[in-house]
């Protein structure tokens, strides 16, 4: 009987971060090394280790391709499985995707890149980015973690409108998403910021408090 050829498990991931300064969200790749596609901008990945959890090799990745210390990734979370015969042109190969925000952090190894970028990926990445995409869209205000992750700390509510406009792909109604803020658990609105909206009214500025629990 012939052996069984197991396919390779690769990790890829999608780090994603908002810059309040710019007021900008962004999603970030790293230039290839090696062939295939050497010199190429793909997402951060790794080969699974044999003695690695899936999340062990999602932090390797962002760190060894993306220069990102532990303490600047805020949150990771499972995207999905990928796979396919034609993925990998090295070996049949698996990818279990992740999407992690990362900190505002400056990196030599990695290029922002805006929103809606979408100039090319080799392997499957641009699949895998758009359903990271999606999974950040379905998460902002339900899943408090990512929510918290991204926005920051602190906020005012034209941070918030930019990163609801940037997800879904329409700004959001003022009223409709102040309501929704105020109805957030462990958010607070603690004043007025600097920051100005439509009509001239400065923007609500909001603060997280400790986790429930």
């Amino acid at each position: 009987m012939a052996e069984r050829q197991q396919p390779l498990i690769a990790i890829d991931v999608v780090p994603i971060g908002y810059d309040q300064s710019t007021q900008k969200l962004r999603y970030g790749t790293a230039t290839r090394r090696f062939e295939p596609f050497a010199g190429e901008q793909a997402l951060p990945g790794v080969l699974l280790g044999p003695d690695e959890t899936l999340d062990e090799a999602a932090r390797r990745a962002l760190a060894d391709k993306g220069g990102f210390r532990p303490g600047k990734v805020t949150h990771l979370t499972q995207v999905g499985t990928f796979d396919g015969p034609g993925r990998d042109p090295r070996d049949k190969a698996i990818s279990v995707a992740f999407l992690a925000v990362i900190a505002p952090h400056p990196s030599r190894l990695i290029t922002w890149r805006d929103w809606g970028d979408d100039d090319g990926m080799p392997f499957d990445h641009d699949r895998i980015l758009e359903a990271a995409k999606d999974v950040a869209r379905t998460r902002l205000w339900v899943d408090q973690a990512f929510t918290r992750a991204v926005t920051g700390e602190t906020f005012s509510t034209r941070d918030a409108s930019t990163i609801a406009a940037t997800l879904t792909g329409t700004a959001p109604h003022a009223g409709n998403l102040h309501r929704q803020l105020s109805g957030l658990d462990g958010l607070t609105a603690t004043g007025k910021g600097e920051s100005t909206v439509a009509g001239g009214r400065r923007a609500t500025t909001w603060a997280w408090g400790s986790t429930p629990g």
